[in-house]
């Protein structure tokens, strides 16, 4: 069975406040409708992941929570990972290389550049993922070992 590995970059967020940590900023007004408006365009798309990675920052968090609202994934398929907050390609790839074979359609919510990055090597075509974007891709490779280049776009929320 093949694998898919659906990307979101969270919603647009609003600037550091002071005293604020980067860790913490919270989505603006249009950040919330936009995370809205991609959880409706996924939900209508029929995809269900086995398994949902979340960065542990309030902003990704937040994106979650929104786009969740029309899915309604079981809170055990959820994992918050600090790991994910700030992570470079190469450390996504590996979050995504040590999963279980038995999951097939997993959903990553993160930041760029590092996502973007990644979203490149899994399609070997650039992208620039905008705000509350979602791209989706399909691999023929059976394991997540494998996952790396060439994979076949299948969703594009913008």
């Amino acid at each position: 069975m093949s694998k898919i590995i659906f990307l979101l970059r969270h919603a647009q967020s609003a600037g550091k406040q002071s005293g604020q940590r980067d860790y913490d900023r919270l989505l603006t007004p249009q950040g919330e409708a936009e995370a809205r408006a991609c959880g409706k365009i996924f939900s209508e798309a029929n995809y269900f992941p086995d398994l949902i990675l979340c960065s542990a920052a309030s902003r990704t968090r937040q994106t979650l929570a929104l786009f969740h609202e029309l899915n309604k994934f079981p809170a055990d398929k959820i994992q918050f990972r600090e790991d994910i907050y700030e992570a470079a390609m190469t450390d996504l790839l590996a979050v995504i290389n040590h999963l279980p074979d038995d999951i097939n359609k997993v959903l990553l919510v993160g930041h760029n550049p590092g996502l973007s990055l990644l979203a490149a090597d899994l399609s070997s075509n650039f992208i620039d993922l905008s705000t509350s974007q979602l791209v989706g891709y399909e691999s023929r490779s059976e394991t997540w070992k494998e996952l790396g280049g060439s994979c076949k776009q299948i969703f594009n929320s913008k």
